[in-house]
């Protein structure tokens, strides 16, 4: 795990060129606190890296990496988990290496097959990769968007970057230039998607695609794996075949991502992906397993009983820490220096801490993120599932109906969302922490989202099954980004590698195969995960539902953080500039202080982008120096 970025010119590289690549690399120094490197080609490409040493510990891993004769340049952030496969078949057909890294297999592989080696690759990745010939610097993600990889273009110069602040930064990007549609976007869903970059100009590469650019010339992008695709019924896993195929799958992806010249610990909630993670690592290695768990002082989110459970019942050694309500003034600092985009999910408070104490101990963690998203794992899958039969009905009919019941107990009602005019609204409304009624309130100009933007878009009232696979490539496309964003700014901010073995692309894989019948039961989700860790811990030790994790921000907002929000977001001089109605917005923010209303989602949505555009979207702390040659 490290940070890569890099610069490609038109004009000639100069030595400013390579000092700016130098101060941007120093950005990233907690992503790879232990070794750094820097090359160009003295005429159009400048690369810098920071590696946090995973894999052959030994210098033969470092970067940037060229090839044999020079004219191939890699730098590489991730781990490749079939690196060992690939590196016999490249051995077979007469390839010779040097180290023992995964990132001299990427480079070979790119060497051997060029593009199409990427759709080789399994792991969690991104990369940059330049040919001195043609002068072509090539980008690319994995498939399902782990690892971050941003981008500014203009046709003097492109950027690119690990962190979001590392292209926005540089001396040419012009940081005023905020794109509205896309801001527009973030204060919906609390982050920004792929490909959208809030500043004019920015970017970042789609999970599973390529990005090309030479110098002078604008980017260009395709495929090498695309999204998930669900096989027709018939070739669909059920039942008991489903059950053993996905715990089958999640016992050798544990097994293939334990490898590492590190310790390893797990990321331990008191759920279930966690758990099933936490157990099967526990049953293939012969050491002690370190754990890692954050508890809360809210009772409605702590998750600490449960985690503790699982604990005692696979053996693994236990590490617990708390959060108090006191700390979160304190923590404010860290939220924001960690994020280096703006990102609303205010999980990552307790995601911080957990990774704070993980480092403690250990330089590599597995997560049990993305069962939820490739299973149907969240109760909104239900809730919309059973919703969908009223959406056969006229708008007017279904607004008639719902007022009707209103007299009735809430499980005899329908839900809420019968009333918007598609179930794509509907969903898309439930990934909103700020409304189209609240932008109308203090920012009706921001009331909008990229024309390329299509995520929600749902028309016609599609069968079940159709209904419940556009979901779940919802979730994969616009949720999961975010929890993954979460987990990789708060794990490498205290230089700890987090992995992430559910989404290893042969459980992505069985996943597409797996029937919704054999995850969904009625409102509960998950199920095929639920029968794997029932193989190892009894049943009845499942909680249900999941609490979530999460912290008390609602009470902080009206108490201990009471005083950032009037200082910093009702403030003068907050950020963008004119873009808000302040007296609105303080109005706003009254309906949640007095617990009128909860405003939380929307809240720290706006919290999060003051305190990012505080402390990242800035010119760098000193102007480049010069100096260099090249490497």
């Amino acid at each position: 795990m490290c940070g890569i970025v890099g610069m490609l010119v038109r004009d000639g590289l100069g030595d400013d060129d390579r000092a700016e690549v130098a101060a941007l690399t120093e950005l990233m120094v907690r992503r790879g606190p232990d070794d750094d490197g820097a090359w160009d080609d003295g005429v159009a490409c400048a690369l810098g890296f920071r590696r946090l040493s995973i894999i052959d510990l030994s210098p033969g891993g470092h970067q940037p990496m060229a090839s044999a004769d020079g004219e191939h340049v890699v730098v590489f952030n991730g781990e490749l988990y079939n690196y060992r496969e690939l590196r016999r078949e490249l051995e077979g057909a007469g390839r010779r290496f040097r180290s023992t890294s995964d990132t001299e297999v990427v480079l070979q592989s790119l060497e051997h097959w060029g593009i199409d080696a990427l759709a080789r690759f399994n792991g969690m990745f991104a990369l940059g990769w330049y040919r001195r010939g043609p002068q072509a610097l090539v980008l690319a993600r994995d498939p399902i968007g782990i690892k971050p990889l941003a981008w500014w273009w203009s046709p003097e110069a492109f950027v690119f970057g690990s962190q979001y602040d590392q292209v926005i930064r540089h001396r040419r990007c012009d940081r005023s230039r905020v794109d509205p549609e896309v801001l527009g976007l973030y204060l919906r869903l609390g982050f920004v998607p792929a490909p959208y970059g809030v500043i004019e100009g920015t970017g970042q590469v789609e999970p599973g695609q390529w990005l090309e650019v030479r110098p002078g010339e604008r980017p260009r992008t395709g495929w090498f794996r695309g999204p998930i695709v669900a096989p027709p019924p018939a070739d669909r896993l059920t039942g008991r075949d489903a059950d053993d195929a996905v715990a089958e799958v999640v016992e050798r992806a544990v097994a293939r991502q334990l490898v590492a010249d590190v310790p390893v610990g797990v990321f331990l909630s008191g759920g279930v992906d966690s758990p099933l993670v936490a157990g099967a690592m526990a049953e293939a290695l012969a050491s002690s397993v370190p754990a890692f768990s954050i508890g809360t002082d809210d009772p409605v989110s702590d998750e600490s009983d449960a985690a503790s459970v699982y604990a005692r019942h696979f053996g693994v050694e236990h590490h617990l820490r708390r959060i108090e309500g006191d700390q979160a003034v304190h923590l404010l600092d860290d939220v924001a220096r960690a994020y280096p985009e703006p990102f609303g999910d205010y999980s990552s408070f307790p995601t911080l801490l957990v990774s704070a104490l993980a480092s403690e101990h250990v330089t590599c963690v597995l997560s049990g993120d993305g069962g939820d998203e490739l299973f149907w794992g969240y109760p909104r899958f239900a809730k919309v599932r059973n919703a969908r039969r009223w959406f056969h009905l006229p708008r007017t009919v279904r607004t008639a109906a719902y007022g009707a019941t209103k007299p009735l107990p809430v499980h005899r009602r329908p839900a809420r969302g019968i009333l918007f005019d598609t179930l794509g609204d509907w969903y898309l409304d439930a990934h909103s922490g700020i409304r189209s009624a609240d932008l109308a309130r203090f920012a009706p100009e921001l009331d909008r989202r990229p024309a390329s933007f299509d995520t929600f878009e749902l028309h016609g009232v599609p069968s079940d099954d159709e209904l419940l696979q556009w979901v779940r490539r919802n979730e994969l496309a616009c949720h999961l980004p975010m929890v993954l964003q979460k987990v990789d700014r708060a794990s490498m901010y205290h230089g700890l590698e987090a992995r992430v073995p559910l989404l290893d692309l042969e459980v992505v894989d069985v996943a597409a195969r797996v029937d919704p019948s054999a995850a969904l039961r009625g409102p509960l989700g998950k199920v095929v995960l639920r029968h794997a860790l029932a193989r190892r811990i009894p049943a009845d030790k499942i909680p249900v539902p999941k609490k979530g994790f999460t912290v008390p921000l609602g009470r902080w907002l009206r108490e201990d953080l009471r005083p950032v929000v009037e200082d910093r977001l009702l403030g003068d001089g907050a950020f963008p500039a004119g873009a808000l109605d302040r007296a609105a917005l303080r109005s706003w923010y009254e309906e949640h202080r007095s617990g009128r209303l909860d405003r939380t989602k929307g809240l720290w949505n706006l919290l999060a982008l003051q305190l990012w555009a505080d402390t990242h979207c800035r010119a760098l702390p000193a102007a480049p120096t010069g100096g260099g040659g090249p490497r």
